[in-house]
């Protein structure tokens, strides 16, 4: 049975990992079953999209973070999917925008550089995009 590792060298299997996420939603849900999503607080959360990704965890060797319940806000579809595709940049309208970011850098330095470099680069492609969009329709009514 394959196991991952926590940063104080435990080594815990799937099952664990299931139980004490678990755990922690119970604990973090109790007295409030239906949260608002803390990226909008408009919408109820219908998930708890993770901060650093499960996998990503596992691979840091911090798989303890998997059931931090700092790093598992509660999300509508909408914030979920904006966190999970980056690239767009929409998250960074995110109300808890900065929580996730200070939460990602201290735990996961590398993954913190990768998500700002790639927002920006996507943004400034669709700043360029937008750009020659409009200039040719300038030219076209010109």
């Amino acid at each position: 049975m394959n196991k991952a590792f926590c940063s104080n060298g435990e080594r815990v299997s799937q099952a664990t990992i299931n139980r004490r996420y678990s755990e922690a939603l119970k604990k973090k849900h109790a007295g409030n079953p239906r949260p608002l999503c803390e990226g909008c607080e408009v919408l109820y959360a219908d998930h708890n999209d993770h901060t650093i990704a499960q996998a990503r965890c596992k691979v840091l060797h911090k798989t303890e973070l998997i059931w931090n319940p700092d790093n598992f806000p509660s999300s509508c579809h909408t914030c979920h999917k904006e966190w999970e595709a980056f690239k767009s940049g929409e998250w960074l309208n995110h109300k808890n925008v900065e929580q996730r970011l200070r939460f990602l850098r201290q735990h996961d330095p590398e993954g913190f550089k990768t998500r700002i470099e790639l927002t920006e680069l996507h943004l400034k492609q669709q700043q360029h995009d937008n750009d020659r969009r409009n200039r040719l329709q300038h030219e076209k009514e010109a």
